[in-house]
């Protein structure tokens, strides 16, 4: 028995880019084997960089050397016969076969669930696709923008009379890479108990709506459409991102920052942070509704205590207050922050780009620690896998790359 949770677990992965890959990374630092197979130029990841220097090179991509840690490199083209048949004997000795295609690309190449289960009764088939296997859409393209679009997250994100905004960087395919990673784990949960494979199968689009906060649930119950609010939150203003002397940070006051009748005579958490506990004869520190209908006079008030107190001395004194006060970090800050050093949530890996410090797994586990190896070069394990341990011999090897398979 090993010493990591999911020692022993098999998994071959074909799929490309944030999603699939996010998934297996968190399998593989768990002690899964990740066999990722790249088409003979490399997942598409390693052209995106950034790049040490911004010189593009595929084996220094920052994005690729994050999501593959703990992987080993296998390359071959799963589009054409011969690379289908190599597949096939790898998934043979799988547990677990991730993809990152369209079920109309993975029929094309025989590698749908239905083209597997009867020869591999026991494999988890793990897809995950912009919108799905099945359905109108399921032969659509889409990445995490358009996710983040038809969740509705997007269409409340804003000013009201201004088009909707999304977040930066790819969180569609982020929250798709956590549930098809916990999609593959329940999968495996049932083979254990019943025994049989499984199909999970993970939109991006459905993903992200699962990740909305309340929108489709207010329209259900209400037949109400939260409009966009110039990016505040609507309900219990302010819970909203607000410039300090030196910065941003979140203002969150929480049920107990404003005077209540059930607080008597004793001053308001909010006003004790302001150092004015006239403030709480105020009809914005009153009334919420007042807050809310007249954001921009409320912003007036404080502003003058926010321009003159830094982001790091706001938050320590609203939270010894008990209000959920946090600072709206630089990259820079966040490596420096003392909280995620001590957590050792950073880790410094040896890569072709020299140390990098990259995230590691969102959550600890005491009795089966997580492990993360730096992340392979393209087909470094070509022979090992191939040669190794389906029998290939070297002068096959040589004939796969030379017709451009492996």
């Amino acid at each position: 028995m090993g010493d990591r949770a999911l020692e022993g677990l098999r998994v071959v992965d074909i799929s490309q880019g944030i999603a699939g890959p996010y998934a297996t990374k968190l399998l593989a630092d768990s002690g899964a084997s990740v066999t990722k197979v790249e088409p003979p130029g490399g997942d598409w990841s390693r052209r995106r960089g950034p790049f040490p220097g911004d010189i593009p090179d595929p084996g220094k991509s920052a994005l690729y050397l994050h999501l593959n840690t703990g992987k080993r490199s296998v390359t071959l083209d799963v589009s054409v016969p011969s690379g289908q048949v190599v597949l096939k004997k790898l998934l043979a000795r799988a547990d677990v076969f991730v993809a990152g295609e369209k079920t109309s690309t993975l029929a094309t190449w025989g590698l749908t669930y239905d083209d597997l289960c009867s020869t591999f009764p026991e494999l988890i088939v793990a897809q995950v696709s912009p919108f799905g296997a099945t359905g109108p859409y399921a032969d659509y393209d889409g990445n995490s923008l358009t996710a983040m679009a038809m969740s509705s997250i997007m269409y409340n994100t804003g000013e009201p009379d201004r088009e909707p905004l999304t977040t930066a960087g790819e969180p569609g395919e982020y929250i798709a890479g956590v549930q098809l990673w916990l999609g593959v784990l329940a999968a495996l949960g049932n083979r254990a108990s019943r025994g049989g494979g499984d199909h999970v199968d993970v939109s991006l689009a459905e993903a992200a709506a699962a990740a909305d906060e309340y929108n489709a649930a207010m329209y259900a119950y209400q037949g109400a459409v939260r409009r966009r609010y110039y990016s505040r939150h609507i309900f219990g203003y302010p819970n909203d991102i607000v410039k300090a002397q030196d910065g941003y940070l979140v203002m969150i006051p929480g049920a107990g920052g404003f005077p209540s009748p059930l607080a008597g005579d004793t001053v308001s958490p909010m006003a004790l942070l302001m150092e004015d506990p006239a403030l709480d004869q105020s009809a914005f520190f009153r009334q919420g509704g007042e807050r809310m209908i007249q954001w921009r006079e409320f912003d007036k008030l404080i502003e003058p205590y926010l321009s003159t107190h830094s982001a790091a001395e706001i938050v320590m004194t609203a939270q010894a207050l008990r209000m959920p006060f946090a600072p709206v970090p630089t990259a820079a800050d966040l490596l420096a922050d003392e909280h995620l050093i001590e957590r050792g949530f950073f880790e410094t890996q040896p890569t072709p780009a020299g140390e990098l410090r990259l995230p590691g797994a969102p959550f600890r586990m005491s009795e089966t620690p997580l492990r993360m190896t730096p992340a392979p070069a393209l087909g470094d394990a070509n022979a090992e896998v191939l040669v190794g341990e389906l029998g290939y011999t070297t002068e096959d090897l040589t004939i796969l790359s030379d017709r451009g398979v492996s």
